[in-house]
């Protein structure tokens, strides 16, 4: 059966519309973690039963019930809820994820933001676009958004790492890591360095940047990125070229 973008792209906006309707009214029911609600298992389940629908050689990976990554022909790395403390709160900018995964490489990803109505997509080959209007990254070299996760392990890596990209202009944000690699693809800011406790809105949100004319790699300088990577960093080509020696340097001392 062939893979119907548009049906997933309709559930997305769907499921946000939703969203955008129950923020800041809904409860954490997070029982081994904090942060999850109903709608991040409605959504993945959602996901589920529309990928399956594309065959037998489809499987979901996804961050609530399908959080292991078996290596299929079409893996599918979704984040139901990206930045669900800004979904619990009523706040913006929380977003869902998607990224399709062939043969170990991302084909195409969408990630929309229901609190602003901002739908990102990307096809692997033919560019990056907002609402569907094409997009690239900026040519600037002075806005950095800087993302450590809460839950990182090594706060002295943190330290090191932020004193290195201290010259730049650094956003720091608690909205959707989805969110804010697909502002570095629309040119809002000119690089990204994150450390996460996941991969899940990596792999959507990266191919974004990429498409977008950017870069977007691991710690190792990988562009094809694996669910085990948890550093990253991205931007415009001038951008990325200062940023990755000095995290490099920063997270191997």
């Amino acid at each position: 059966m062939a893979v119907d973008y548009q049906k997933v792209l309709d559930f997305m906006k769907d499921s946000g519309h939703r969203l955008k309707e129950r923020s800041g009214n809904v409860s954490d029911i997070g029982v081994t973690k904090t942060n999850v609600t109903d709608e991040d298992f409605a959504i993945e389940r959602g996901f589920k039963a529309i990928i399956l629908g594309f065959g037998s050689d489809h499987v979901l990976y996804a961050e609530e019930e399908n959080d292991v990554f078996v290596d299929f022909e079409n893996v599918w790395a979704a984040d139901p809820i990206s930045g669900t403390r800004c979904f619990i709160a009523g706040e913006p900018h929380y977003s869902i994820t998607i990224a399709h995964i062939v043969s170990g490489k991302v084909v195409f990803s969408a990630v929309y933001d229901p609190s602003v109505d901002e739908l990102y997509t990307a096809y692997v080959g033919k560019g990056a676009f907002l609402n569907g209007i094409a997009i690239k990254v900026s040519q600037g070299n002075t806005r950095i958004i800087f993302r450590p996760s809460s839950k990182w392990h090594d706060p002295e890596v943190i330290r090191r790492a932020e004193t290195a990209v201290s010259l730049f202009e650094l956003e720091r944000n608690a909205y959707s890591m989805a969110v804010n690699y697909c502002w570095v693809a629309a040119g809002r800011f000119d690089g990204v360095v994150s450390f996460t406790k996941d991969s899940f809105p990596e792999f959507a949100g990266g191919f974004i940047l990429q498409q977008a004319e950017g870069c977007f790699t691991n710690v190792h300088g990988d562009s094809n990125i694996a669910s085990h990577d948890r550093i990253f960093i991205g931007g415009n080509k001038s951008t990325y070229d200062e940023l990755f020696p000095v995290i490099v340097s920063a997270t191997h001392q």
